[in-house]
């Protein structure tokens, strides 16, 4: 039989998992939201998918506009809409019995913690990444890299080794299995890059209309200090739950295969990263999803923890300066996650490893 995935997202990031489902044997159905037909309107006029780049070739995905029938295409859906517009998704799951349905989440940022107050799923998954880092125009795909690892995590726990390995033959690309979604959340790596990366070349981008490349001209020695102040508390949250983060290059050279020295060395030389060019102007997602649903909840975990997470609130501080937004109450703060009410102690309980030794 063949196996069926139905994918929520007809973004870059979702057709580019479809044509790497496609190409390896899986029957796909993704659904594009009545309000964003952009690229699919493409796709469906063309008759087919191109890409280029990490995925070659040409695929004819289904597309559907109607959300009954990706919950009746597939049990396993993706999704690979923004975190920004999961919430928009789950409004329009709610209407359904997903009781015997696995939802993925690519990536999370925690949307399991939300989704599983509102509803009743049998399986609530989240990744830290999307797999591809890629673009679209005019319905034609171009991927710059694919990971050949992401990393993963079930709300659920004790998960059976047959449920693992049949999530693990879906993707094309190596799974790393993480203790828990807290873990995942840590490993998103699009909070360390992107928010500072934006503030520190505000200036260029807007300037210029983003006519330079974000890493290769845009991460300078400054810019990487500065992450790297950001990566520390990142990683000192996953010590206080027992996680064993590595640094944000370490990450990104494990995810790509290379072999960066530092964050520098990765702007000019990492083939994914180094050919980016920067978003015209800050009305951007490396904005508006990066800093509320990645910085705002590392940020309220730190202070659960009474771990000193300054330098994520002054990135917070200087972007909604910068925006006008309020993200420390619109984005993904303790009390969306359900995690306000909650102790110190409980918290540690609910989402930590045992230490070895």
């Amino acid at each position: 039989m063949v196996p069926k995935v139905s994918i929520v997202g007809a973004g870059p990031a979702g057709f580019a998992l479809a044509a790497d489902l496609e190409n390896h044997g899986t029957s796909v159905l993704v659904y594009s939201h009545p309000a964003h037909l952009q690229h699919a309107n493409y796709v469906v006029e063309k008759g087919c998918l191109r890409a280029c780049g990490a995925i070659e070739g040409s695929t004819n995905p289904r597309v559907t506009f109607d959300m009954s029938e990706v919950i009746d295409f597939s049990k396993i859906i993706i999704l690979t809409v923004p975190s920004t517009g999961q919430e928009t998704v789950l409004r329009e799951l709610k209407k359904f019995t997903l009781r015997q349905h696995t939802i993925i989440a690519i990536p999370g940022n925690l949307f399991s913690l939300i989704i599983d107050a509102e509803m009743k799923i049998e399986h609530i998954l989240e990744t830290n990444m999307s797999p591809y880092c890629c673009r679209m125009s005019e319905g034609d795909l171009d991927v710059l890299g694919k990971k050949s690892l992401f990393s993963i995590a079930a709300l659920q726990k004790d998960l059976s080794p047959a449920f693992t390995a049949e999530i693990g033959s879906i993707f094309p690309t190596n799974l790393k299995w993480c203790s828990n979604v807290i873990e995942v959340c840590l490993s998103n790596l699009n909070g360390v890059f992107h928010p500072l990366m934006m503030l520190m070349n505000a200036a260029r981008i807007e300037s210029t209309a983003g006519e330079f490349f974000m890493y290769r001209d845009g991460l300078t020695p400054s810019v990487a200090t500065a992450m790297l102040a950001v990566d520390r508390v990142r990683i000192e949250i996953g010590e206080a739950f027992g996680f064993r983060l590595d640094s944000v290059t370490e990450m990104s050279n494990e995810c790509y295969g290379q072999h960066c020295t530092d964050l520098v060395d990765l702007a000019q030389n990492s083939q994914p990263h180094n050919t980016l060019k920067a978003p015209s102007d800050i009305d951007n997602r490396n904005f508006s999803e990066d800093v509320p649903d990645l910085l705002v909840c590392w940020h309220g975990l730190a202070e659960k923890l009474r771990i000193d997470a300054s330098p994520i609130r002054a990135v917070i501080t200087l972007v909604e300066m910068a925006t006008g937004i309020d993200y420390m109450e619109t984005g993904r703060n303790l009390r969306k996650l359900h995690l306000e009410d909650i102790s110190r102690s409980e918290l540690i309980k609910r989402y930590s490893v045992p230490r070895s030794g």
